[in-house]
């Protein structure tokens, strides 16, 4: 892994995966930025938590134009132009996108959700083979993408609670790091149980999606109550 200013000089390796291409920005961020990547994840993290079901498109638009800067920066690595072009680019075009396609693109964001989760969850369990790991991701990019469309509503606050708790959960361990005497801990429990992050993320989900659901019946109830009035 080398720096951003690095990997925006050179163009990558012949044959380099895409799939490390896109997430290598991620990567850099956490661990050469951690208190700037702690600074982004953790108010967006909350926000998804919380607000999901009520801010879905404007989170949905967000999401975007984060994937527009990835793709955007991978690009301009890949075919050597200009970093900032790509990422203004990336940002506009997938931002812009994704306002008026936003069920295609909630589709899209649970499908690439579901392939992620049941992908490391699959790892953790041991499995192994790219080929294995990659049909995994496949199927579960479809179902996450089908169910994502039929059951909007109730896999709004799913899928936002999840977003939420990983954000906040990889913000807080950014923030961790830190601090060497409470990381080098952290790090070594998460290295001797792997499945750590997953239930972290869970337990952060399930909390997020009890707020969410509650915040929508007082929601519910308050339009209720102006009807009556009206």
């Amino acid at each position: 892994m080398v720096p951003l200013a690095g990997d925006a000089q050179a163009l990558p390796e012949v044959g380099r995966p895409m799939a490390e291409m896109l997430m290598e920005p991620w990567e850099n961020l956490l661990h050469y930025h951690p208190l700037m990547a702690a600074v982004l994840l953790i108010p967006v993290g909350i926000a998804f938590l919380l607000y999901g079901y009520r801010l879905y498109r404007w989170l949905v638009v967000i999401a975007y134009v984060g994937i527009g800067v990835v793709l955007g920066m991978a690009a301009a690595a890949y075919l050597g132009f200009n970093q900032s072009v790509g990422i203004m680019a990336g940002a506009i075009v997938l931002g812009v996108l994704a306002w008026p396609l936003h069920r295609a693109g909630w589709g899209l964001l649970g499908g690439i959700l579901f392939a992620i989760v049941f992908r490391e969850v699959s790892a953790v369990m041991g499995m192994e083979g790219q080929l294995q790991l990659a049909l995994i991701g496949a199927v579960a990019f479809l179902v996450g993408v089908v169910l994502t469309v039929l059951l909007l509503k109730p896999l709004i606050v799913v899928i936002t609670s999840v977003v939420g708790g990983t954000l906040l959960a990889l913000g807080a361990l950014s923030l961790v790091a830190l601090w060497p005497a409470l990381g080098g801990p952290v790090e070594k429990a998460i290295d001797a149980r792997l499945y750590l992050p997953v239930f972290i993320v869970l337990v952060l989900a399930a909390v997020g999606s009890l707020l969410q659901i509650l915040d929508s019946a007082r929601g519910r109830s308050k339009r209720r109550k102006a009807e009556d009035k009206g």
